[in-house]
């Protein structure tokens, strides 16, 4: 989702505004709201087709005509919508930028990283990377952002944006288990993410890549494919 940056004389946020909210919060909130008040129409429709499942609770569904349970389930549908843009606007990275530092919000965590501490910043797909001088990451996370606005809004205030994108990027080589040109310790923390890359274990692919980084090992992915980097000075 695209929204051009808000910021003032001190301070520029990526990644949400108040048009987001009320775009979110308005849409989810009317489309549950209409979905739940029409919600027995759909199901006398769809009880209708000859593979449909549920059948039962569908025709409870229907059964609900008029009157008061009309309007519950349309208030169920409001609060559902809402939660579940609630539960959107959590999920998205919002990035505060001031001349000074930059701080990350997303899932309610929150990381602040100095301006002097970073050294190139740069979108690897869909991700925010934010690198130190040593190479070693400071920060991926994705964002739902164009390029040309997360890219506006870390230029306004001086920080080190990369056109060319990672500039280790030829450093990179692909993990198999056992590589040799890395410790026993580091190809079992590669293994088990490798696991959890299949299975999409979120938690667990960000947790064993900041187990990764305290080993000085840098880590992309390519949907289940991992390569590696050593942390290095440029």
């Amino acid at each position: 989702m695209s929204e051009t940056p808000w910021s003032n004389e001190s301070k520029t946020v990526v990644g949400f505004s108040k048009a987001t909210g009320i775009l979110l919060y308005g849409g989810f909130g009317i489309a549950g709201l209409v979905l739940g008040y029409f919600l027995p129409k759909i199901a006398a429709f769809v009880i209708q087709l000859p593979w449909v499942p549920f059948e039962g609770p569908l025709k409870l569904i229907n059964s609900i005509n008029g009157g008061w349970l009309n309007i519950a389930l349309a208030i169920l549908g409001l609060i559902a919508g809402l939660v579940l843009a609630w539960i959107a606007i959590h999920e998205m990275l919002i990035a505060t930028i001031t001349d000074k530092e930059v701080k990350l919000e997303k899932e309610g965590h929150q990381k602040t990283i100095a301006i002097r501490d970073i050294d190139t910043i740069f979108l690897d797909g869909k991700q925010l990377v934010i690198l130190d001088k040593s190479g070693a990451e400071l920060a991926r996370e994705k964002i739902d952002e164009s390029l040309k606005d997360i890219r506006a809004g870390f230029e306004k205030h001086n920080y080190p944006w990369s056109s060319e994108g990672d500039p280790f990027k030829d450093a990179y080589r692909r993990w198999v288990p056992d590589t040799p040109d890395i410790s026993p310790s580091a190809n079992a923390l590669m293994k088990a993410r490798e696991k959890a890359l299949q299975d999409k274990n979120t938690a667990d692919i960000k947790d064993l890549r900041n187990e990764l980084a305290k080993l000085e090992i840098v880590v992309r992915d390519e949907e289940t494919r991992q390569y590696w980097r050593l942390q290095q000075s440029k």
